[in-house]
C-alpha cells in the first residue's frame, strides 16, 4: 500500500511538471449531471482555439508532449471523455460511438459557449478521431485533424486480428492488464518503438487499470460484433466532411491499419495526407515535434 502511494505521488509530480511545461491547468464542468475534466491553456490571449480529443481508454494528459510544442501558438483544450481519466466513470452509460459523439457534442458546445469561443479547430486520435468525424459538420469547426482515426476497416490490423483469434472480450490481454510485463507487451503494439517508462510509472498504470477492467470491457463491447470485428463504418460521414482536413497516420500502426488513411484521403474532398514512417498508433506521443510542425503548417 505504501509503495502504491509513493508511485502515485511520483507520477502526479511528473504530470504536474509536464502540465506546467505545456502551460495548461486542470478544470471541470458538469454536463448532464456528469463531471467532465479538461485541461486548458492558462493564457488565451486571442490565440485560435485547438481542441484535442484522446482515444479509447486514454486520457487528456496523453497530449502533454504535443501541447508543449504547440503552447505558444494556440489556445489548447484537452477533454477527458466520459468514462476516462478524471471525468465521471458511469457503468450505466451507452458507450456506442454515436452516443459518445452526442455527449461530446454537448460538452464541447457548453464549454465553448461558456468561454465565448465561436469557432475552433478539432483534432482527434483513434476513437477521438472517429468522434471528430461524426462531429465535423455539427460543430463550428474551422479545420479538422484526424490522427490514426477509427471509422473504417479497409484492412485489418494486428490488434483486430489478435482480437478475432482470442474471440472473447473477457480474455483480451489489453483489457486484463495486471502486471508490468503485460503493460510493456501492450506498449509494443501501441508504439513503433515503445518509450522507456520507469517501473514506478508502469506499476502506477497497472494499479489504475485494475479497477477499470469491467468498465473498459463494457466500452469495448460497443465497438465490436460477436466475432470481435469493428462495427463502426463511417464511410458516408467521412465523404460528407466539409472542413479542410489533415489526416496523419503512423505507417506501422498496429491498432488501425494505415490503409484506412489512404481511403479517408480519397473520401474527403479537401484533405491533406501525411504518413509518418517508423511510427505506430500513438503518433502524437511518438512524434510530437514533427506532428506539431505539420499542425502549425496546416492551421496557418
Amino acid at each position: 500500500m505504501l509503495k502504491q502511494k509513493i508511485n502515485k505521488w511520483l507520477y502526479e509530480k511528473i504530470i504536474h511538471f509536464m502540465r506546467r511545461q505545456a502551460k495548461v491547468e486542470a478544470h471541470t464542468m458538469i454536463v448532464d449531471g456528469y463531471t467532465i475534466a479538461y485541461l486548458e491553456s492558462k493564457n488565451r490571449s486571442n490565440k485560435k482555439t485547438l481542441i484535442l480529443q484522446h482515444g479509447n481508454n486514454d486520457e487528456k494528459d496523453t497530449w502533454l508532449m504535443l501541447a508543449s510544442a504547440l503552447k505558444e501558438r494556440y489556445h489548447l483544450i484537452m477533454i477527458d471523455l466520459l468514462g476516462c481519466g478524471d471525468s465521471s466513470l458511469p457503468m450505466e452509460f451507452d458507450y456506442s460511438t454515436a452516443s459518445q459523439a452526442d455527449f461530446l457534442h454537448k460538452a464541447i458546445t457548453q464549454l465553448t459557449q461558456e468561454k465565448g469561443i465561436k469557432s475552433f479547430s478539432l483534432a482527434g486520435q483513434s476513437l477521438g478521431g472517429g468522434l471528430a468525424i461524426l462531429l465535423a459538420n455539427r460543430l463550428p469547426i474551422e479545420k479538422l485533424i484526424l490522427i490514426d482515426a477509427m471509422g473504417l476497416t479497409i484492412k485489418t490490423s494486428k490488434f483486430i486480428e489478435d482480437g478475432i483469434k482470442i474471440g472473447e472480450i473477457d480474455k483480451l490481454p489489453w483489457l486484463n492488464i495486471e502486471s508490468k510485463e503485460q503493460l510493456r507487451s501492450f506498449a509494443k503494439d501501441a508504439y513503433y518503438k515503445a518509450p522507456y517508462m520507469p517501473s514506478f510509472i508502469l506499476e502506477h498504470f497497472v494499479e489504475k487499470k485494475k479497477p477499470l477492467a469491467d468498465l473498459e470491457k463494457k466500452k469495448f463491447s460497443f465497438m465490436v460484433d460477436e466475432k470481435m470485428f469493428p462495427i463502426d463504418d463511417f464511410t458516408q460521414e467521412i465523404s460528407q466532411i466539409k472542413p479542410e482536413t489533415l489526416i496523419v497516420w503512423g505507417e506501422e500502426d498496429q491498432g488501425i491499419n494505415v490503409a484506412n488513411a489512404y481511403k479517408m484521403d480519397e473520401l474527403i474532398d479537401n484533405s491533406t495526407l501525411k504518413i509518418y514512417p517508423k511510427c505506430g498508433h500513438m503518433l502524437h506521443s511518438e512524434k510530437p515535434k514533427e506532428l506539431a510542425r505539420d499542425i502549425v503548417d496546416f492551421l496557418r
